[in-house]
């Protein structure tokens, strides 16, 4: 193939080199069509890093496999132009799309046995169950403390199912077209997932090992029913995911098999999917695993934190205790108020209640059930949130051991806050359930508005908490409920995400109005009218998918840094490519080298310097009447000699007397100073940093160079007003991000008043511009012109964004310089 294609290419330069240089044409349109995905599609994966909007994994594998695929065409493009010449980049894009696959590739998911495990056969090490299973078993097995009787369906059976039905590929191809920001797109991916799931079949030697462990669990008793919980992967860890997946209870046996698939689907539930994804958590990462124990019937149940959640910095002396009466699923599913009690933990350990709500518990319960607490938390060594029960013969059973998530930790300055606002306050003294400081517009939740559409940075009033209002924690600012409490599943998770909650409100619905503001004070539990400046910013949220930002990061390192800078460096070379970016902008420089360097300069078949009357260094390629007359070298062709119509447009706005061009002395050995970046580059007789332009009489492709700051013109301008467009590539700059972003800020306004469609993604901009007239293009291109000639240097000048409004103003006023030169 390679021998081929070299013959080919040295006969049409012996024979007929001007079907060389058209082929080699056309192989360069499509290697710039490849570029410019390339650069969209590479800041797109620069954006998942700094925006607020994360993506399923599967979604980042896609985009990634498309973009690297993008770049082999690329390859490809520049193989048809030099053949052989640059073989070695094969090699290293290679590498650098293993690197990246392999950093997001997920998980290996087992489909062998075990398919259950006892709590018994339970080792701390085991890595096919969850932490829920894990930790019951601990306490069991090392602590002897009682729990319910139970199994584990591994998450080996998990695979298994999945495996078995064939479901990876679908599962997948939902998730990478989820917006978990988009309320219809989390309900349909949800649906079409929990039907997916459910109506998959068990394979049969799992459904027997099922069977044989509730038998197993039953001990003869025909009657028997059981909780079916899930214990999912990363669940009760550094995240969580408190109430997100399903809890199925008073399961018998012919009903265990259908509650276990509605636990697995339970992980695709729109609440769960937000929590995970804005966690930073894979899909193959959170594998669910689940918990089949004997119902517990219980007389009392609740919770107990061993620390306090609004600060775990302070000295713990109190266990507090959350009960109610009856099975706990109304508690922590944020639809009761329990009773609260706070228990000494030093002899005498004296109770003392706290809340209005009541309980007939008796104090040896409350004082037993303090005394596991604190045993389980010196052995896990960290504040603990213990879920428990006690059934009617007085057994106290643990049914879950976590690390408590605790709130913003208050600082001495915060506590110090006078409290003159008080007399003015809305409510005062209700239970924090979620720490900070927050203020916003009221939205209470009726039958007029609904969960889907409430805006963003609103304080939510609602009846209660259920678990799955976690996929709108991002929008609302603070959270206010008539019942529930700090036990609830959803203040676990209001307080990993930061967002204060005041729970058991009286008449919450009757003493807040939708659209009154508000200051929500949750560190005191009170409510204030209006916005109260003292009290915010005191502290900032916790950052949340740190772990998808890591991730993101590492794979970022293989695409985004750009090493080759300088075309005649030394490192220059496929063996300098350190990323798919360096990749991407050696095959656009050398592609574009190859088609002007197919003809000598100077002769009427190669490319011709241009008799600029501005400091840019111009070489032309005409491929259809662009020109009347050839130059040289020695004699560059003259403006007059250009027929190309869109170049005369551009070129008349590049060249106003009004935008000012200064000749830089050019300091090769120091390249690399920022005065340089958006500097003009010097006038040399070598194509490495020169500006270059294909022309015909109504196109032009022009690849303008201003130091680091690179801008690609691709217009066509006919007599055919449906056929022209305009399309503008604008990256790169000397400055840091920040900088480099206002002067994008800047283009974007003007070309918006311009007429042009633009995106803006991190420091690329890309603007375009419809079919228009001829006389309306050449207007629209003068402009244009202009605008390029005075972005020289912006990104050292711009300072914010009030300046940017200010020289985007003075722009259209015709100021067309600002440097500091200008």
């Amino acid at each position: 193939m390679l021998i081929t294609s070299l013959l080919k290419r040295w006969s049409y330069q012996l024979l007929a080199p001007g079907t060389l240089l058209r082929e080699q044409y056309e192989a360069l349109k499509q290697l710039l069509q490849y570029d410019v995905r390339c650069h969209e599609q590479m800041a797109e994966l620069q954006e998942l890093l700094y925006s607020e909007q994360p993506e399923d994994y599967a979604r980042v594998r896609e985009r990634f496999g498309l973009f690297s695929a993008d770049v082999s065409a690329m390859l490809d493009a520049l193989e048809l132009m030099e053949p052989g010449k640059y073989s070695a980049l094969r090699n290293y894009h290679k590498k650098f799309d293993f690197y990246t696959r392999f950093l997001l590739e997920p998980p290996r998911t087992p489909t062998t046995p075990p398919y259950i495990l006892t709590l018994d056969s339970i080792a701390e090490n085991i890595d096919c169950v969850g932490n829920k299973a894990q930790h019951l078993a601990t306490l069991q097995n090392e602590l002897n403390i009682d729990v319910p009787k139970a199994f584990v369906i591994t998450t080996n059976s998990f695979h298994r199912f999945i495996e078995h039905n064939n479901f990876r590929e679908t599962i997948d191809g939902l998730l990478a077209s989820l917006d978990i920001h988009s309320a219809e797109s989390l309900s349909s991916t949800s649906k079409q997932l929990f039907e997916l799931i459910t109506s998959g079949v068990t394979p049969a030697d799992l459904e027997q090992d099922i069977l044989s462990g509730f038998d197993t669990l039953a001990e003869g008793n025909p009657v028997l029913r059981v909780a079916v919980r899930s214990s999912a992967l990363g669940e009760d860890g550094d995240s969580s995911f408190a109430g997100q997946f399903e809890t199925v209870l008073n399961v018998s046996r012919a009903g265990v098999l259908k509650a276990y698939k509605d636990v697995l689907a339970s992980k695709y539930s729109p609440g769960a999917m937000y929590y995970r994804i804005r966690q930073g958590w894979g899909d193959e990462e959170t594998t669910m695993s689940v918990l089949v124990m004997k119902m517990i019937p219980a007389k009392f149940s609740g919770v107990a934190y061993t620390s306090d959640i609004l600060d775990l910095s302070k000295k713990r002396d109190s266990i507090h205790l959350h009960v109610i009466d009856g099975i706990g699923e109304e508690l922590v599913g944020g639809r009761a108020t329990p009773a609260q009690f706070l228990v000494q933990r030093t002899a005498p350990h004296d109770i003392r209640k706290c809340s209005e709500a009541c309980s007939e518990i008796a104090e040896t319960h409350i004082r037993k059930i303090s005394a596991l607490a604190i045993d389980i938390e010196k052995y896990y060594q960290t504040p603990q949130d213990i879920e428990w029960a006690v059934d009617a013969s007085d057994k106290i059973f643990i049914l879950q051991a976590r690390s408590l998530h605790n709130s913003i930790l208050q600082d001495s300055e915060e506590q110090l806050v006078i409290h003159k606002h008080n007399a003015n306050a809305l409510v005062d003294n209700c239970e924090c359930a979620s720490a900070g400081t927050a203020s916003g517009i009221i939205y209470r939740l009726d039958e007029n508005h609904n969960l889907d559409d409430i805006p963003s940075g609103a304080v939510l009033v609602c009846l209660n908490t259920p678990p799955d209002y976690v996929k709108i924690i991002h929008r609302v600012s603070a959270v206010l409920s008539q019942s529930g409490s700090r036990a609830s599943h959803f203040a676990t998770v209001a307080r990993e995400f930061g967002v204060p909650f005041l729970s058991a409100i009286d008449d919450a619905y009757t003493r807040f109005t939708t659209g009154d503001l508000v200051t929500v004070d949750g560190f005191r539990g009170t409510v204030y009218p209006g916005r109260v400046e003292e009290l915010l910013n005191k502290k900032q949220r916790p950052v949340t998918g740190n772990k998808y930002r890591r991730v993101i990061g590492e794979m970022l390192k293989f695409i985004a840094p750009l090493e080759l800078i300088d075309p005649t460096a030394e490192n220059f070379t496929p063996e300098g490519c350190r990323s798919m970016h360096d990749i991407i902008r050696f095959c656009h420089e050398k592609g574009l080298q190859a088609l002007f360097s197919t003809g000598k300069p100077g002769s009427a078949r190669g490319a011709v310097r241009f008799a600029a009357d501005i400091p840019l260094d111009v070489y032309l390629f005409d491929v259809g009447g662009g020109m009347s007359s050839a130059g040289s070298t020695n004699t560059p062709v003259e403006l007059a000699a250009i027929k190309s119509i869109p170049f005369h447009a551009l070129w008349r706005g590049l060249s106003h007397p009004d935008v000012k061009w200064k000749q830089k002395p050019f300091d090769w050995e120091a390249y690399e100073r920022i005065e340089l970046s958006g500097a003009v580059p010097p006038k040399k007789d070598s194509f490495a940093f020169a500006s270059y332009a294909v022309i015909s009489k109504d196109y032009l492709h022009f690849n303008i160079r201003f130091g680091y700051h690179f801008t690609i013109v691709d217009v066509l301008c006919s007599e055919n007003s449906a056929e022209n467009h305009c399309m503008l590539r604008f990256a790169g700059g000397g400055g840091d991000f920040w900088h480099r972003s206002l002067r994008i800020e800047f283009i974007h306004l003007v070309l918006k008043q311009l007429g042009f469609h633009v995106v803006v993604k991190g420091d690329l901009l890309e603007a375009k511009l419809p079919g228009l007239a001829v006389e309306i293009m050449e207007e629209k291109l003068d402009m244009l012109g202009r605008l390029l000639g005075a972005t020289k240097l912006m990104d050292m000048v711009l300072e914010d964004d009030e300046m940017v409004q200010s020289c985007a103003a003075d722009f259209f006023a015709g100021r067309y310089s600002f440097s500091q030169e200008g």
